[in-house]
């Protein structure tokens, strides 16, 4: 069969063959697959890490919004109690 094929198909049939090749051997390769799983994993915690920072962000910027002009008493001494680390 393989002798029917022009040395064209030949050509690209032998180059499919060896990236098939190597790619098998890059997902068993230590490096391969268990790194794959690291970062992925790497990647959920950073994306923890972000929701977190986003919703601190949002604490902050409602904080700067209540005690930005005009100032409210109410406010600014919520924000005292929350920087003491006391309940409001």
């Amino acid at each position: 069969m393989l002798a029917t094929f022009s040395p064209h198909r030949k050509l690209v049939l032998g180059a499919l063959l060896l990236s098939l090749g190597i790619s098998a051997l890059s997902l068993l390769d230590p490096g391969g697959l268990p790194r794959l799983r690291r970062l992925r994993g790497d990647i959920e915690r950073q994306e923890e890490k972000n929701r977190l920072l986003r919703a601190e962000n949002a604490r902050l910027s409602k904080t700067v919004r209540e005690l930005s002009a005009p100032l409210r008493p109410a406010a600014l001494e919520k924000a005292a109690r929350e920087q003491l680390g006391r309940k409001a």
